[in-house]
């Protein structure tokens, strides 16, 4: 992360800042290859910033209600992103001087709720919160549109509007939380999906965050930026092994950096398209499934499941691959097979 910017001043109650002050930012333009850290993946969009209500504590101003929480499209944002080419990213990868976190109750079984949304608590991020969040936010893959299979349970909703006001730029972030995670959430001009109500929810809402405990193998992840181009995005993380035994534990391997070099290598060769998170099986499978996790130094890290016997053998968030020999191969030296649970579903039993 950078350092932080200088923190904008309020005057009447807008939020004004200094360069946008003194510079009028261009609205379209060319721009260089984006290099790494950088906001935007693609030149987009930099829209002059404009005044936008502040309160007393220097944060942006919560929308009172908004109109419209549904899991077919993102919450609305109250702007589109100012001062800054958010094309790439749902934030840039940098520190905002403040972050407000709105909610916005959009459905409780116990009593019907109805729009327009009505405000329902405003929080100002505090440090640890605004660092946790503007990483899990940067850091969300791009949703790609491609058909998810969804549960149907039923659960309260949550809308959830974030606003990241910077030296030079103001982005906001909206997002639905939904009890079977099958939103999307946007900043106007980056569409992500339903990670970012996840931790929004976890941080702000009732959802139950994750044991800080718990093991390496059982990481959740809701993908990374740039998970849409390929298995390994960029960077240069470590890799771990994990293999279900037939006993229920789970037999782990971390990989060193040298190794984990070489199967990021392999993964980044792979040939890949967008994938529908379906694989076909036969009826007799070996033992050959495992799961990569792919660990960054900054960021969420990366989940693949790989079985050389389904069709496709490489599973990522938002990629497929049909062929994964090259990559089993490679892993199975430092990770051989070891008998697994039975994936049919069968179970035996002993009687008294």
């Amino acid at each position: 992360m950078q350092s932080r910017r200088p923190r904008p001043y309020a005057v009447g109650r807008v939020l004004v800042t200094g360069v946008a002050a003194a510079v009028a930012l261009v609205a379209c333009g060319s721009a260089t290859a984006p290099q790494p850290g950088e906001t935007s993946l693609a030149a987009g969009p930099v829209r002059p910033v404009t005044s936008q209500p502040v309160e007393a504590d220097g944060g942006l101003r919560c929308p009172e209600s908004i109109d419209t929480a549904a899991l077919d499209k993102p919450v609305p944002v109250p702007q589109k992103p100012q001062g800054v080419d958010a094309t790439g990213r749902l934030l840039p990868d940098r520190d905002p001087t403040s972050l407000v976190v709105c909610g916005y109750p959009a459905a409780d079984i116990m009593k019907p709720v109805s729009a327009p949304f009505r405000l329902a608590k405003r929080t100002v991020a505090s440090d640890a919160q605004r660092a946790a969040l503007v990483e899990a936010l940067t850091w969300s893959p791009r949703d790609t549109g491609a058909q998810r299979v969804c549960t149907l349970m039923a659960g309260n909703e949550t809308a959830y509007v974030v606003g990241a006001a910077y030296g030079d730029a103001i982005v906001w972030v909206g997002a639905l939380a939904d009890a079977n995670a099958c939103s999307t959430s946007t900043n106007g001009d980056f569409r992500s999906g339903p990670g970012p109500a996840v931790v929004l929810d976890q941080m702000f809402g009732t959802r139950t965050p994750p044991s800080a405990g718990v093991a390496a193998c059982n990481r959740a992840s809701w993908g990374r930026l740039g998970d849409d181009r390929s298995l390994a995005p960029e960077g240069n993380p470590t890799a771990t092994v994990c293999r279900d035994a037939a006993d229920g534990t789970v037999k782990v391997a971390q990989l060193d950096a040298a190794k984990s070099a070489e199967v990021v290598a392999a993964l980044r060769a792979l040939p890949t398209k967008p994938t529908g998170q379906t694989c076909q099986r036969p009826d007799d499978p070996s033992n050959g499934r495992f799961t990569l996790l792919l660990t960054y130094a900054v960021g969420p890290p990366v989940r693949l499941t790989i079985d050389p016997d389904c069709a496709p053998a490489v599973l990522g968030s938002n990629l497929e691959s049909a062929d994964a020999s090259s990559l089993v191969e490679l892993v199975e030296q430092w990770s051989p097979r070891i008998p697994g649970p039975d994936l049919n579903g069968s179970v035996s039993s002993t009687s008294p």
